[in-house]
């Protein structure tokens, strides 16, 4: 198992839900699927992915029987590029999966190929992870957030939030006191 991340703050879910722009929900690294069932008690649908075939397990044990839930087991690097054309909307990504102990990660771990498969799809989806997942370069990071539907990242309580600049109007429900200060030069 790699580095275990808090999972999406539920005043973050609640927001989203409230936004009314997104009914779907895919995480990556279930771990034991704590964020999965919080966020299916506010979206329609529900896709969350663990590498670890253990930890899926248990995890798979615990979602089971949960309407608009599904869990996966396999590589989010794998995974992700297919399940992006088979998406019906814009959809809400928690990225969270962590490198595993001993991996060749030489590539950017699983977070680089997150973001290239997000990036590359035509749907004005929202990014969010953990500040502490990244990639080794800052900028690099950041391009790859900014990628695909133009987003606005901003740093919101230890999470990165990138939002289609498309969907501008869900930052006033993000942060009712007024906008965030974007990471992204030239952007907001």
């Amino acid at each position: 198992m790699g580095n275990v991340h808090p999972g999406a703050p539920l005043w973050l879910l609640d927001a989203l839900k409230q936004t009314g722009r997104y009914r779907i929900f895919v995480e990556t690294g279930t771990a034991q699927g704590d964020t999965a069932l919080a966020a299916g008690d506010r979206f329609d649908t529900v896709i969350t992915m663990e590498a670890d075939p253990r930890i899926a397990a248990d995890a798979h044990e615990r979602l089971s029987g949960r309407k608009g839930i599904l869990p996966l087991t396999g590589d989010s690097r794998e995974l992700l590029p297919k399940l992006m054309p088979r998406l019906a909307g814009p959809a809400v990504f928690w990225l969270a999966a962590a490198s595993r102990p001993g991996a060749d990660d030489g590539d950017g771990g699983p977070l680089a190929a997150e973001l290239a498969a997000v990036g590359a799809s035509p749907l004005p989806h929202l990014v969010v992870m953990p500040r502490e997942a990244g990639l080794p370069d800052r900028d690099a990071l950041l391009a790859a957030l900014g990628a695909g539907s133009a987003r606005d990242v901003a740093l919101v309580e230890d999470r990165l939030i990138a939002v289609p600049r498309a969907e501008a109007a869900v930052w006033s429900i993000l942060i009712p006191d007024g906008r965030p200060e974007f990471l992204l030069p030239g952007h907001g």
